[in-house]
């Protein structure tokens, strides 16, 4: 009789253990997801698709992984205003000379130091890319903002640097670290009841418990890469079904959206440039005349006499 109270006590405070266990799993799970809709909110009001694309935001939606599309916008645009001069095309790139050396924005900075680094020469690519330069993030950071591009694990409009997001990692790292401590008590109160009671099933259902759990209480952040949103792609199918008004926009339009590569083919970058013409014909050149014979009027040696 005593054994048999001796395993209802065992199989109880087993129960018991579980029960805990899953109680906290929830409970850090509920407050998990309060976190979370309160990051979402903090968000602003974001932009809507009408409200249209610049060409720097189109091309950095359209190849975020480089800021190629963007320095080309730069490049045709300082080309077509006669503040850089086009002067030698090879098949891999550009050479140009800055006859503008005043950027009129950080986009245009960029380029210009790019262009002093590389003696007047662009690769065709405008590469390699550093993606942690000023412009780059800064308009990263503003189209986050807006809702049109997401970051890898946050809300829509909530960007990886704010202080909310800070103040949520902290949060949300030690509230993972007090969960882990509970755990580890259930599991050790677990296998100590299962060792005293021989109850070795309690044990096992403990161990099931906290596997199954965890996938049942899931993390309300959902990891991503960085993506276009649904407003963003909206945006940039507006962008890219424009007409332009003239053969300058179309031409930016076109590097925006597939870099130097595709730049249209009246364009001066897409054809070669005239190869340098032969120096004029001299004053006897096409005669066939012999040339002037060299006639020794110094004295004649001694040989001579």
């Amino acid at each position: 009789m005593v054994g048999v109270v001796d395993a209802w006590v065992s199989m109880v405070a087993g129960i018991y253990v579980v029960v805990v266990s899953a109680t906290v799993m929830v409970c850090f799970w509920l407050a998990e997801e309060r976190e979370w809709r309160a990051l979402a909110e903090s968000a602003g009001l974001g932009r809507t698709s009408t409200q249209g694309l610049s060409l720097y935001e189109l091309a950095f939606i359209e190849n975020r992984f480089g800021p190629g599309n963007i320095l080309g916008v730069a490049v045709v645009r300082m080309h077509a205003e006669h503040r850089l001069t086009l002067l030698g095309r090879e098949f891999d790139g550009f050479r140009f000379r800055v006859d503008d050396p005043d950027p009129r924005d950080e986009v245009e900075a960029a380029l210009l130091d790019l262009l002093a680094r590389k003696r007047g020469w662009l690769s065709l690519s405008l590469g390699p890319y550093d993606l942690s330069l000023p412009p780059w993030q800064a308009l990263h950071q503003h189209l986050v903002a807006d809702g049109l591009l997401r970051e890898r694990g946050l809300p829509r409009g909530v960007s990886a640097d704010s202080q909310q997001v800070s103040a949520w990692k902290s949060a949300r790292a030690r509230a993972y670290r007090i969960r882990f401590h509970l755990l580890a008590w259930s599991l050790t109160a677990g296998a100590g009841t299962a060792l005293l009671s021989g109850a070795w099933l309690l044990l096992a259902l403990y161990v099931a418990a906290l596997s199954i759990l965890p996938v049942l209480s899931r993390s309300a952040v959902r990891p991503q890469a960085t993506t276009v949103t649904e407003e963003g792609k909206a945006a940039a199918r507006a962008a890219r079904t424009q007409t332009p008004d003239s053969k300058q926009a179309q031409a930016l339009l076109a590097v925006a959206l597939g870099g130097l590569t595709a730049i249209p083919p009246w364009h001066p970058f897409a054809k070669p440039l005239p190869s340098p013409q032969p120096p004029p014909p001299t004053e006897h050149a096409g005669r066939n005349e012999e040339p002037p014979r060299i006639m020794n009027l110094d004295p004649p040696g001694l040989g001579g006499l």
